[in-house]
């Protein structure tokens, strides 16, 4: 089971361990009579969302994310689904969340304070379909729902920063900022909390302007920065 005092590497293990029973229960919930009427309702968009917690027979929570795409035309058109997986575990300090992002080997953990505050300072600023379901929101796994259907990926960038064994990693995602930390010594990496842009000094946005580059580069060009203190693209696993 996912346990607090695990490592990065260990978290990854406990999902992969996980992977085929996720597959298996995400296979036959999508079959299920309940997707099949809530997709019905909305033939007529094009995306939708579906968010569904589960616990594994090896004992571990995990909170599915499935985003269908319809494609096709007439009666050809049908529903394209790209599951997400996200792991939920108890701490003393509230729910924590990890995400698992195989291609960079890591598992990131989003603390229960990352999405109070995500909600209390994205709130200020988005749209009012955001607004109303942040309102909404009665729990940290609802929050994170929300937040983690809007910030599929995001690109990391370490500061010159360190406090003890924990080095600052800046994390530029599609609403704002991730703030992280490295741990040198639980070889973990943590979220701690969410800043938006307004927030920022004018070396931050910089920063910021940086990591929007790099989305936009190709491969080749991405190369030149795929060093210790600018990380690659970091997107979550859906296999």
């Amino acid at each position: 089971m996912f346990e607090e005092a695990m490592s990065g590497s260990q978290l990854l293990d406990e999902y992969y361990a996980d992977l085929s029973d996720i597959q298996v229960w995400t296979l036959r919930f999508h079959q299920s009579e309940y997707v099949r009427r809530y997709l019905w309702k909305r033939h007529k968009k094009c995306r939708t969302v579906i968010s569904k917690e589960h616990v594994t027979p090896r004992g571990n929570r995990y909170l599915s994310i499935l985003f269908y795409e319809q494609s096709g035309a007439g009666k050809n058109r049908q529903w394209e689904v790209s599951p997400l997986r996200i792991g939920l575990m108890e701490t003393r300090r509230g729910l924590c969340t990890i995400a698992f992002h195989t291609d960079n080997h890591q598992a990131i953990r989003y603390t229960s304070h990352f999405f109070e505050r995500y909600r209390e300072r994205y709130i200020k600023i988005c749209d009012w379909q955001v607004r109303n379901r942040l309102m909404a929101a009665k729990t940290i796994a609802e929050i994170a729902a929300i937040y983690m259907e809007r910030n599929l990926s995001m690109v990391w960038i370490e500061t010159a920063s360190v406090f003890r064994d924990k080095v600052h990693i800046f994390g530029p995602v599609n609403d704002g900022v991730v703030l992280l930390q490295w741990s040198n010594g639980r070889k973990l990496l943590q979220a701690n909390t969410f800043v938006t842009e307004d927030m920022l000094d004018e070396t931050q946005l910089k920063m910021v302007g940086y990591a929007r580059a790099y989305l936009e580069m190709s491969p080749d060009e991405r190369a030149k920065y795929d060093s210790p203190d600018f990380a690659k693209q970091c997107q979550y696993d859906n296999k």
